[in-house]
């Protein structure tokens, strides 16, 4: 499997926007329509940090006849993302 460099993901994930699609998505896999109702975004912008991330390897989808399902494949942006999620936690507590 090939490796991102660290600093892609976090330049990736810097992006508010892009930060909460892989927040959503380390919760699950989810479509378009279901990220951009949970997010209050736009479609098109959904789709299109998507589209980003996936050129850059850290989501990927499936299929499922019209319905195309994102998902997290990165460990590394896991990782960053559940410590991110548990340093949100610490200060909302």
């Amino acid at each position: 499997m090939n490796t991102i460099p660290l600093h892609t993901i976090l330049k990736l994930m810097a992006h508010p926007e892009r930060m909460a699609i892989l927040l959503q998505l380390l919760d699950g896999d989810c479509n378009i329509a279901e990220l951009s109702e949970s997010l209050s975004m736009p479609a098109t912008a959904v789709s299109n940090h998507l589209s980003r991330l996936r050129v850059e390897g850290l989501v990927d989808f499936t299929r499922y006849h019209r319905i195309i399902e994102y998902r997290l494949i990165s460990e590394d942006a896991a990782a960053i993302l559940h410590t991110v999620r548990d340093l949100e936690n610490k200060r909302v507590a």
